[in-house]
């Protein structure tokens, strides 16, 4: 807001006196406020008793501000715990007009008050969502009351679509993670106590934050590697692409790659449930650093790789020893999708330029996996005479809402709810990381906003950065934990000793899971 000049009400507003005195208004012939005693009207809006049971009060534009300072003299008046009050207008000019009609003073005596005017429409939803599964029900979008007025949002119809697009594809992802956590949460408790000691055993992630990069400091570019069906016109070149790139695969890719005899520099496995230790089980990657979290599959931490570093644990009780132990693993986020962990792992470590291949992110000529990869693989174990891997492949592919997408030439192609779930995570996080640039291998995939299409010769061309790589990787192939005596100790009691009722108090709704 600096350096904006306030501008007369009556630019956009038609003001008036309502029949008890009050000042009310009127824009672009719509009626923003009561006519009679907008003042009551506001009362009456925000006087509910649901409006203050959540844990933030999110305002989508004010018009005059009746609203919002009827909202905050009951905030300040509460006696208990007060919701977050959150103010959100795209046009500074309004948000000056309307202090200058009202007396905003209760609104700025609130403690916690939020103002995001004249923000991107993607920054919008860190103010409402921290994103942790730890935090399901308990606050963010899932938890805030929203006061959506048409009239109050008319002006910037545009930007008002946006932001509730995004909150509503980030409620309907906590709806995912909440039936999720119902489904798995014994799974991710159980794996999380037996796997504790790991945080004694293994170096973190956190070591290798803003280390890629050569001797003379530049950033090496990195290639994730998923394990969609366009990854089949990479996988000859993959050997090349490793020597001019840091190559980061997910657990599902690491079948076919080493079909091609090729060993990435990283591979990354978040996901806690026996199915995901499933496609790197009987493998071997001597020369691979294995990225994993203390929720996985215990299984997983007997992998055969060059080293096993932990990642921040995304679930309850290793986020709970995190915090006790004051353990900073490195953070790889959640997104849905193990990719969403590779491309955070990227950008911690430093990258500036982020290729990806075999995310698609659809179904290219209707193909779920890359031929070969440990899915299809597992589909032709599974078959039977009356159940073929066609049948398989047919629930994947509509058993999430297919529908058609659009890829990078423009062309249609199938894709589901799910997959532009995962897209969406994208689009947003890389809108949040302006500075980071990601390109695409596969022009035959879902087109994601963010990523731009990039021309392998040109990627083959580049020379070689084997060299450049030798540190990073070093550091990564010989990190180890460094807990101090005192941690080590605090980490024998958890193992020996839980503090159920400690854990449980932080975390109730696991109470049927521990």
């Amino acid at each position: 807001m600096t350096g904006s000049q306030p501008v007369p009400p009556e630019t956009f507003w038609k003001l008036e006196n309502a029949k008890n005195g009050m000042i009310t208004a009127s824009e672009g012939g719509v009626r923003l406020h009561s006519a009679y005693n907008p003042e009551r009207e506001a009362c009456g809006a925000v006087g509910r008793d649901e409006v203050f049971a959540r844990s933030a009060i999110v305002f989508y534009g004010f018009g005059l501000g009746y609203h919002v300072i009827e909202c905050a003299k009951k905030i300040i008046q509460s006696d208990g715990a007060s919701p977050r009050l959150v103010i959100i207008e795209p046009d500074i000019a309004h948000f000056y007009a309307a202090m200058a009609v009202l007396d905003w003073t209760p609104v700025f005596e609130v403690e916690n008050l939020v103002i995001a005017v004249g923000a991107p429409a993607e920054s919008v939803l860190p103010l409402l969502e921290d994103g942790s599964i730890v935090n399901i029900g308990e606050t963010g979008v899932s938890d805030s009351y929203f006061f959506d007025i048409p009239a109050f949002t008319a002006h910037a119809a545009a930007y008002f679509e946006t932001v509730r697009s995004i909150v509503k594809r980030n409620q309907r992802k906590n709806e995912i993670n909440a039936a999720t956590l119902r489904k798995f949460g014994k799974l991710w408790c159980r794996n999380s106590l037996k796997n504790l000691e790991q945080f004694a055993k293994r170096g973190f992630v956190s070591c290798l934050e803003n280390k890629a990069f050569d001797d003379e400091g530049n950033d090496l570019p990195f290639l994730i590697i998923g394990a969609g069906p366009s990854l089949e016109t990479i996988l000859p070149y993959t050997k090349e692409l490793q020597e001019r790139c840091v190559t980061v695969c997910v657990e599902t890719a690491l079948r076919a790659l080493l079909r091609f005899g090729v060993q990435p520099d990283f591979v990354i496995l978040t996901d806690p449930q026996f199915w995901a230790y499933r496609h790197i089980a009987g493998l071997s990657a001597p020369q691979s650093v294995l990225i994993t979290e203390v929720s996985a599959y215990p299984a997983v931490f007997r992998f055969d790789c060059r080293n096993l570093l932990l990642c921040a644990s995304q679930f309850p009780v290793g986020a709970f020893t995190q915090s006790k132990l004051r353990l900073t693993p490195g953070d790889l986020g959640t997104g849905g999708s193990v990719a969403s962990s590779a491309w955070n792992f990227a950008r911690i470590a430093g990258a500036r330029e982020i290729f990806v291949a075999g995310l698609d992110f659809a179904f290219p000529e209707k193909q779920t996996h890359i031929k070969g990869s440990s899915a299809e693989q597992t589909w032709h174990t599974l078959s039977s005479r009356l159940s073929s891997p066609d049948k398989f492949t047919a629930g994947a592919l509509y058993s999430a809402n297919a529908t058609i997408g659009r890829d990078y030439t423009g062309s249609p192609v199938l894709t589901d709810s799910r997959m532009k779930m995962f897209a969406w995570w994208f689009e947003s996080r890389l809108a949040s990381c302006p500075e980071t640039k990601t390109f695409t291998l596969g022009p035959q995939g879902l087109s994601v906003p963010g990523i731009v299409p990039a021309f392998l010769d040109e990627l083959l061309s580049r020379p070689s950065a084997a060299a450049s790589k030798i540190t990073f990787l070093k550091t990564a192939a010989t990190a180890h934990s460094q807990l101090s005596s005192a941690q080590l100790s605090e980490l024998s009691e958890l193992i020996n000793h839980f503090p159920r009722e400690t854990f449980l108090s932080q975390y109730p709704f696991l109470q049927e899971y521990l």
